[in-house]
């Protein structure tokens, strides 16, 4: 087994090594530092991203959570007001609402891992000010009622499009549905630039507002900006190297001298801010991102079709596949079983890293539990789902080959 591929669901799946070249330039050529803050291409992504959406209003900025963070203060929503969010999601969505001095309100999941509609409309009150969509996994929520719940109680909807980019429901593409959509462009989602985020809404009025707090926001520094390159570098060698365990080592060293940034940092899992961010997004991450925007259809064409072999060939009547709604784009194939724990065990002496999204009601499991105002119990089919949850990769770096080597894994299980 030492020499066998190993297989990521986690891990920058997104990066190629078109993307690790791209990265290098800004490292190591000394003509290209000017632009590592400033430059053209924010404004090119952001001209970008209205064009595939057809909306009037894109601005960019460090990652998803600042993006929400800005929505929220830019719709007037704060201390005194309510933020329904549902349960099965990430610390950093709560983080943002309670530091709009908002209060989140969990609401239950159903099963294609979305809000769930008579849970949602038990938990509404006077004081619900915005209701947050995650579209799980790139699984569509059900838009039609939640839509109509928003606009007879005149409560703001949000897109949490993180996980979902480029998904449609009904023909029309998520994150145009509500009143506003955050995208991430964080290493595991959908398209990657390591760190970045965006703010989208027809809105014009919503749109300034948020424009003007960000244009007020620090610049990346530049410690960082190097950081989220290095991630560039750091991840590509190590994920080849990962089976001779040289990989392991230079992935434990990078984190422990601070060589690549952290997805979620110590303070965010105590629910605390960090002083360097929320920030403007580099003008370097986002001509990185548009190496990937480029290839975007097929990277979602693939994402598909590995989506479909794990549908067509998982039969363990131990594991109970998803609930993929029609025009569903799957991030990550997350699948239910009795003891995650076993599978991916089981999955890892094969060199398979499954994934473990999400393996609490609010992830990752290391956080301050006494600071996010979850009641245990509030919401249980989100607890149990949590308990029994495991990822399949979907991502470019998985072919056909790979995906059946997964599948006869979990057939084994």
């Amino acid at each position: 087994m030492i020499f066998k591929k190993y297989l990521f669901t986690g891990f920058a799946p997104n990066l190629r090594f078109k993307d690790m070249l791209y990265a290098m330039k800004y490292l190591f050529l000394p003509w290209f530092y000017k632009r590592l803050v400033n430059g053209k291409s924010i404004k090119v992504l952001e001209n970008w991203l209205v064009n595939f959406f057809g909306v009037k209003n894109v601005i960019t900025i460090d990652s998803a959570r600042s993006a929400l963070l800005v929505g929220l203060r830019a719709s007037n929503i704060g201390v005194g007001d309510e933020v329904i969010v549902q349960g099965f999601t990430c610390i950093v969505v709560i983080n943002a609402i309670k530091q709009s001095g908002a209060k989140p309100i969990y609401v239950d999941i159903d099963q294609t891992l979305n809000l769930d509609i008579p849970d949602l409309n038990k938990k509404i009150t006077n004081k619900t000010k915005a209701i947050i969509v995650q579209h799980t996994f790139g699984n569509p929520a059900n838009m039609g009622d939640i839509l109509e719940i928003c606009n007879q109680k005149n409560i703001k909807l949000i897109e949490d499009c993180a996980h979902a980019f480029g998904v449609e429901y009904e023909g029309k593409k998520l994150g145009t549905i509500g009143d506003m959509a955050i995208l991430s462009f964080g290493s595991d989602k959908c398209i990657s630039c390591v760190r970045g985020g965006a703010l989208i809404t027809n809105n014009d009025e919503l749109a300034k507002k948020a424009k003007d707090i960000i244009d007020k926001l620090p610049n990346p520094d530049k410690i960082h900006i190097v950081q989220n390159l290095m991630h560039y570098i750091v991840f590509f060698k190590g994920k080849i190297l990962y089976s001779i365990f040289l990989g392991k080592i230079i992935l434990a060293i990078s984190k422990k001298l601070h060589i690549t940034g952290r997805v979620i940092y110590d303070a965010e899992k105590k629910g605390q801010a960090i002083n360097f961010y929320p920030a403007k997004m580099a003008n370097c991450l986002a001509d990185l991102l548009l190496v990937q925007l480029n290839d975007l259809d097929t990277i979602t064409k693939h994402r598909k079709t590995i989506s479909q072999i794990y549908t067509d060939n998982i039969n363990n009547n131990k594991i109970i596949k998803p609930l993929l709604i029609d025009g569903s784009i799957p991030l990550r194939y997350n699948i239910l079983t009795k003891d995650p724990d076993r599978l991916i065990d089981m999955a890892k002496k094969q060199n398979i890293i499954l994934g473990n999204w999400y393996r609490g009601v609010v992830a990752p499991l290391d956080i301050d539990m006494t600071n996010i105002d979850y009641v245990l119990g509030s919401c249980p089919i989100a607890e149990d789902f949590a308990n029994r949850s495991v990822n399949l990769p979907t991502n470019i770096n998985i072919n056909k080959s790979d995906a059946m080597r997964i599948v006869e894994v979990i057939n084994q299980y």
